[in-house]
């Protein structure tokens, strides 16, 4: 599983900041995965050959995908998401690698230049339409999509959601809790150090890090719901490395599986 391959960077689409503009004409462009709901919609449409169940399958996660397939989840206002039969509560939450300096993200600002873009020309668009943007932030690659900032956005905004869990289980005390998480990240590598195989390394296994399993050990969540739509990967001689759409992750076990440390200083991002 964490053989090396030889990776092809490839750069997968990204969507659009999480906004809702008016066209001229009165038309709205709404992004994909716009609100809750969508995110919720993306894992209900995943298919057994998309899903991961880390570090095994059991119970708790089966109970959860089978509530989001069934359609059985309803919105409210906090957690986002409940099953009433199921004893099931979701809270929804994203994060990206896009490093902050000064608190700005030059992806996030091009994507909406480029939602702008689209209400200016005025689009004759269905009102259920989704857009998505493949930007270019004009920035080299490791300060477009970065290790280090996608571990730190993944623990701040795990850990914020996580201080919200008791008061969730105050509120229904019979249920458990799982965050569903929209990650849109790029696929990383652990690079090769050998100067004569450039472009030869580990594939990434997220779930498997030591650096975000530690931080769903604490998150005080029963289950994750992992979402990776961007996440792609091809080997040079087999093609598409095949990797897992959604994840799904009974936290409970975590501490029986040993996770795997990457080296922070070799891990580069899939995109070109």
């Amino acid at each position: 599983m964490h053989d090396d391959h030889e990776v092809d960077p490839i750069r997968p689409p990204m969507s659009l900041k999480d906004v809702e503009r008016e066209n001229k004409d009165g038309t709205r462009i709404k992004p994909l995965y716009k609100d809750e709901q969508d995110v919720v919609d993306l894992a209900s449409s995943i298919g057994d050959s998309g899903v991961c169940f880390y570090p095994a399958e059991s119970d708790i996660a089966h109970r959860f995908l089978a509530s989001l397939r069934n359609g059985a989840v309803m919105q409210r206002e906090r957690p986002d998401f409940e099953d009433k039969e199921g004893s099931l509560l979701l809270e929804v939450m994203r994060v990206d690698d896009h490093p902050r300096p000064s608190k700005r993200d030059r992806s996030r600002e091009r994507e909406s230049e480029a939602l702008r873009e689209l209400e200016a020309i005025g689009l004759d668009i269905h009102p259920d339409a989704r857009f998505m943007a493949a930007v270019s932030s004009g920035l080299p690659t490791d300060q477009d999509h970065n290790y280090l900032a996608y571990v730190d956005h993944f623990r701040s905004t795990v850990l914020k959601h996580a201080g919200k869990a008791d008061a969730y289980r105050a509120e229904r005390p019979d249920c458990d809790l799982g965050f569903i998480v929209l990650d849109e990240s790029t696929a990383y590598f652990e690079s090769t150090e050998t100067p004569s195989l450039p472009g030869r390394g580990r594939p990434h296994f997220w779930f498997t890090d030591s650096a975000f399993a530690e931080v769903a050990a604490q998150s005080a969540a029963n289950c994750f719901i992992w979402l990776t739509p961007y996440k792609m990967l091809r080997d040079v001689r087999t093609g598409v490395f095949p990797l897992p759409e959604m994840t799904i992750i009974d936290v409970a076990l975590l501490t029986m599986e040993e996770h795997v440390v990457y080296d922070e200083r070799r891990m580069v991002s899939a995109e070109l």
